[in-house]
């Protein structure tokens, strides 16, 4: 009898201990978990990795871009907003008026947009059939102009191109020369000019790049406002038509786009007619008096 006691009264005590453990566990885990996802701490506040992706996310595409040219700047940015908000929120009580009413819209704005993107967008089925119906009663969309690409050497006077032009005969680098000599723009990038649709060329210029093949230069010196310029021809694309698996991408977002139009468009005319609107017409000018 007395050795069933002690069994089981050892037993609640490893029971407690082994919970007491699995707890402790789970707590090192969950601080070990916050300390990975944070990436830096303002005053004791933990900036995660969410609060960066969600501000990239909601930024322009450039600041996307210029993320991984320089990840550092943009977490001394949101640092700095962390700092500028800690401070302003000493005057949380006397902006309290204004800050709600932004919230409430930009709330109204946010919630709206995910509503459309993540419930409404998931009932909107494209099918093969509809996207290719579009690609072969839209075939001009999807036509890709013939281009070049070409570098210039532009000079100020007819002799230094004639000269240049010699020297690109007898070998010299056109690179070199529009680096070094060019008064063109270009000439920080070697010349380059990159590429141009071929209709968007002046005729007398397209009728000579037609007759050039890839790294030839132009024989003849054309005369602009800007200078004598040398033409070198780097590259060439042909006029073609996208094949449908290349344009689906875009059919797919643009009939995707149209889809959710009809779907908001019918949806605000089913909540219109259940719901009882008023709107006060001799307000409205009130209303335009009182935005600056």
């Amino acid at each position: 009898m007395k050795i069933k006691l002690f069994y089981r009264k050892w037993k609640g005590i490893i029971g407690f201990f082994i919970l007491s453990f699995l707890i402790l566990g789970i707590v090192i885990f969950l601080i070990v978990r916050e300390q990975r996802n944070t990436i830096a701490v303002v005053n004791g506040y933990k900036i995660k990795f969410d609060e960066i992706i969600t501000k990239i996310e909601l930024s322009p595409e450039i600041y996307k871009e210029y993320f991984f040219i320089d990840p550092k700047s943009i977490i001394d940015d949101y640092v700095n907003q962390v700092l500028l908000f800690q401070y302003a929120k000493k005057f949380e009580r006397k902006l309290r008026k204004k800050v709600e009413g932004r919230i409430k819209n930009y709330y109204m704005e946010i919630l709206t947009q995910q509503f459309v993107e993540d419930i409404l967008s998931d009932k909107i089925k494209i099918s093969d059939e509809e996207i290719s119906d579009y690609y072969n009663k839209h075939l001009q969309e999807f036509v890709i102009p013939e281009k070049v690409q070409i570098s210039e050497i532009v000079v100020d006077s007819k002799e230094k191109a004639d000269e240049i032009l010699n020297r690109l005969k007898i070998g010299e680098s056109f690179e070199k020369i529009a680096e070094t000599e060019s008064i063109a723009p270009t000439r920080e990038k070697r010349g380059e000019i990159g590429w141009i649709e071929v209709d968007k060329l002046n005729p007398e210029v397209i009728s000579l790049i037609n007759q050039m093949k890839p790294g030839e230069i132009l024989a003849n010196i054309i005369k602009t406002e800007m200078g004598y310029h040398i033409i070198k021809l780097t590259g060439r694309t042909e006029k073609r038509i996208l094949s449908l698996p290349e344009a689906t991408p875009m059919i797919k977002n643009l009939l995707l786009s149209q889809k959710k139009k009809v779907e908001v468009d019918n949806l605000l005319k089913k909540l219109k007619e259940k719901s009882k609107i008023e709107i006060y017409p001799n307000k409205i000018e009130i209303l335009k008096g009182k935005i600056k």
